[in-house]
């Protein structure tokens, strides 16, 4: 369960970093940088700052597609649980909506974040063949569909 939940953070991981790296190119507020006052403040700095924002972004340990694969591992797997209590027809009140969120961030914090796992499960995967990665790419797809439809259909039914 440690190495499927570290592999579904690293996917989610690679797949922010990889949209920041898309949307960078066309984000309209990267205008602000090309300014004159902007480019001497960076020359007087001596810093480029395309590749701050990309550091910012990539880092394994602080960076923002860390930070965003994790709380999106802990919705995902929050609403997972939501959507079972809700098949086993629970009542849905405030402290189970709680529990179901404070139960899958300990699960995340014991499984990936504790003591930094994850940084080793990175150095691990980053090395993965072309193959492995979207293979475990399309896991990682199949794994969020499974709770999207797991969702709706308590939704639903």
């Amino acid at each position: 369960m440690e190495k499927y939940f570290n592999i579904i953070h690293f996917c989610l991981y690679k797949a922010f970093y990889k949209v920041h790296l898309f949307t960078e190119r066309i984000n309209p507020a990267n205008l602000i940088h090309k300014l004159p006052f902007q480019r001497k403040r960076y020359e007087e700095l001596g810093i480029d700052i395309h590749q701050e924002i990309n550091k910012a972004w990539g880092d394994k340990r602080f960076g923002l597609s860390t930070v965003a694969a994790g709380g999106f591992l802990w919705g995902g797997l929050a609403l997972f649980f939501f959507s079972v209590l809700m098949m086993l027809k629970v009542s849905i009140s405030t402290p189970l909506i709680i529990g179901c969120g404070v139960g899958s961030g300990l699960i995340c914090y014991v499984f990936v974040f504790r003591q930094d796992k994850y940084i080793k499960y990175f150095d691990r995967y980053e090395k993965w063949s072309k193959q492995e990665k979207r293979k475990y790419g399309w896991v990682t797809v199949g794994s969020i569909l499974f709770v999207l439809l797991s969702f709706y259909l308590c939704l639903v039914l």
